[in-house]
């Protein structure tokens, strides 16, 4: 094959992004940047369009994101070509990076003033206040740093990743998007607050069906998230009105909305008693709390597949239900003050007929991103690729609802 005018080779190529050979060739033995053209003789010669995919890789490895998630990123199916959407998704993990780091350091300010008060207290002579001890406020700051410094945070690719296997091979052909927009019982004229809206999906889904006379308005502690909201709803954006917010401390005075939605987002929320407060205290008198999350059995064959590639890895610590699930959430909501309380169940599973989606879904998981290495997504893919050619599909189970509240 004749070489083309613009082709490099790997060392022209690596002095024009100013990198090593040594690491081109890395990233080509791991399958991340492979050569446009390979001679028979083993020289590499690289393209334009491969400097583009290198910064992608540079960019993500920058703000810290492993090998593996960085593949699953750059080996998008049907982005490699496209330069604007690939910048678009480095610009949305920036942000999640950006917001999860200003928490972390919200979180750790806070426990850095109480202990500051502690000390001053001491210094003065003064007796501590009742519960300063290990059981004080402080302890929990500190647990709160671990949580948070734990969290799940997402972006705009892990979500719609998650989104396409459960629209792909969930069983129940109404879409779980549909059923929960039908459980919003809301008023005419009604003041709407979603905490935690991701890329509003849910209203992109169901744009032909929400009332004209809603004030709704959709929040997320992500602004990147917020962007991706502002994307997909460009053609209807005067219907809403999108802006930051931290679900412990809503930026809106009493009484303000008729109904406050958390879809699947309570979970993750360190100091959540503090965050139900807040939504009651933002609710109008008889405003309703609609709270989606998930049980402990959802998903829970994606436990058991890498439970065999990894059996000593403790995955208690990552199960969101525990935090705020179907079996504990009506306690959590009775003790903020709510009553009512009313539980929905969604009736659904999934038949996975294809592995590469499933195995997609589980890289966004802290327990895939903390298991994943070369040759356990191997021993997985094989694993799965069996099972789907000896049953037809892999069965999972999914546990999923809707919890109901008012404020009296």
């Amino acid at each position: 094959m004749e070489l083309r005018e613009e082709w490099m080779t790997a060392g022209q190529f690596a002095d024009k992004a100013g990198v090593t050979v040594r690491t081109i060739r890395f990233y080509d033995k791991v399958g991340l940047l492979h050569p446009s053209h390979r001679t028979g003789s083993g020289h590499r010669y690289y393209s334009k369009l491969d400097l583009a995919r290198l910064q992608r890789i540079l960019t993500l490895k920058y703000i810290g994101l492993t090998i593996d998630e960085i593949g699953a990123i750059v080996r998008r199916e049907g982005h490699e070509e496209d330069l604007k959407e690939s910048l678009r998704v480095q610009s949305t993990i920036i942000g999640q990076k950006m917001e999860h780091l200003r928490l972390v350091q919200k979180t750790i300010k806070e426990t850095l003033s109480l202990l500051e008060g502690l000390d001053y207290a001491k210094r003065e002579g003064e007796e501590p206040a009742a519960g300063t001890e290990e059981s004080s406020p402080a302890w929990e700051l500190f647990a709160s740093i671990i949580r948070v410094v734990n969290q799940e945070y997402e972006n705009a690719f892990n979500l719609q990743t998650r989104i396409r296997l459960h629209d792909d091979f969930s069983v129940n052909p109404y879409k779980w998007h549909h059923w929960l927009f039908d459980q919003l019982k809301i008023p005419e004229r009604g003041a709407v607050l979603e905490l935690g809206c991701g890329d509003g999906t849910l209203w992109q889904r169901n744009m032909d069906r929400i009332p004209e006379d809603w004030d709704i308005t959709l929040t997320d502690l992500s602004e990147g998230m917020l962007n991706d909201a502002r994307e997909g709803l460009k053609n209807n954006a005067d219907r809403f009105r999108l802006m930051p917010a931290d679900a412990r401390s809503i930026p809106f005075p009493d009484n303000s909305f008729d109904a406050v939605l958390a879809n699947h987002m309570l979970y993750h929320v360190s100091e959540r008693h503090q965050s139900l407060k807040e939504i009651r205290r933002v609710l109008k008198p008889g405003g309703m709390l609609f709270a989606s999350t998930m049980g402990k059995r959802h998903m829970n064959e994606v436990e058991g597949f890498l439970s065999r590639l990894n059996p000593n890895y403790d995955f208690g610590r990552q199960d969101f239900a525990c935090e705020f699930g179907l079996d504990n959430g009506e306690d959590q909501l009775d003790a903020a003050g709510f009553v009512r309380i009313r539980l929905l169940r969604y009736e659904d599973g999934l038949q996975v007929t294809d592995a590469k989606p499933l195995i997609d879904y589980i890289r966004t998981t802290p327990e895939g991103r903390e298991n994943f290495t070369d040759s356990r997504l191997s021993k997985l893919e094989a694993m799965l690729n069996e099972s789907i050619r000896a049953k037809g599909a892999i069965a999972i189970t999914k546990d999923v609802g809707l919890f109901v509240a008012f404020r009296d």
